[in-house]
Order: C-alpha cells, then structure tokens, then sequence
C-alpha cells in the first residue's frame, strides 16, 4: 500500500513482493544455472564434474526449476526482517539466505554427490544475489542510499 505522503509501497508490500520474486525468480535463476553448467561444462573441459549419465538439458533445467522452490522460499524467509525493517536487503544477506535455503534442504533430502554441495551452496549464493539485483533494479526494494 502506498502512504499518504509519497507513492512508495510500504514495507509489508515490498516484503510480500520480495517472497514472491524469491519463489519465482530464484527456481527460474537456478534452472537457467543448471542448464548453463551443462552446456559449458564439456566445453571448458569440467565434463568430469557432471553426473553420469547427464539428463537432457530441458529436463535438468525443469527439475532445477521445481525442486529450488523450497531453498528459494526458505531464503526469502531469511531476509524478509531486513525488508520490513528498512525496506530493502543487501547482497550479503542475499548470498546467506541462499546458502542456507539450499543446505538445508540439500542436508534434508540426501543428495548424493556430497562432495559437490560446496560449489552447488557457492551457486545458490550467486543465484540469491541474482534476485536480489534483479529486485533492486526492478524497484521492489529500495537502492543502498
């Protein structure tokens, strides 16, 4: 809702706007993620890093989709104080929510590559900083001043 004195939403929108951006923004950033680790991949030579054998890259993409709804809301959970608070959440708070969305549901539902859970925390961080610029840029938070 806008008051009375300015046209800016107030922080209970932005909050509600920054979950909704977080669930659908965040699972579309990781799809995008997962589709690009597995068309570069062989070209730079990490080939090795990927799962045997590698599912389609549209199907992988999906599935990246579908199950970072979860870490994606957990994350927006994370930094939905900061937003009511002051309007807006840094790129550190961003990066944080992610890594901790994603661990706790990579730690809950068992991935198998284990070893691989540092970098994939590392890109879920990245991933959460996308949001963040992406809902900077797009005015549903406000800019550091």
């Amino acid at each position: 809702m806008a008051s009375a004195s300015n046209d800016e939403p107030s922080n209970l929108a932005r909050a509600m706007w920054v979950f909704l951006g977080f669930m659908l923004v965040g699972p579309f950033f990781a799809g995008l993620a997962v589709a690009i680790a597995l068309v570069v991949a062989p070209v730079i030579g990490m080939g090795a890093w990927l799962p045997d054998p590698v599912q389609p890259v549209g199907s992988a993409a999906v599935a990246a989709f579908v199950w970072a709804a979860i870490p994606s809301a957990i994350a927006a959970i994370i930094v939905i104080p900061q937003v009511l608070r002051l309007g807006r959440f840094g790129w550190i708070e961003a990066a944080a929510g992610g890594v901790v969305g994603f661990a706790a549901v990579a730690v809950s539902t068992g991935v198998p590559d284990r070893e691989l859970l540092p970098c994939l925390a590392f890109i879920a961080g990245l991933v959460s900083i996308g949001v963040q610029r992406a809902m900077e840029a797009g005015g549903i938070i406000r800019s550091k001043a």
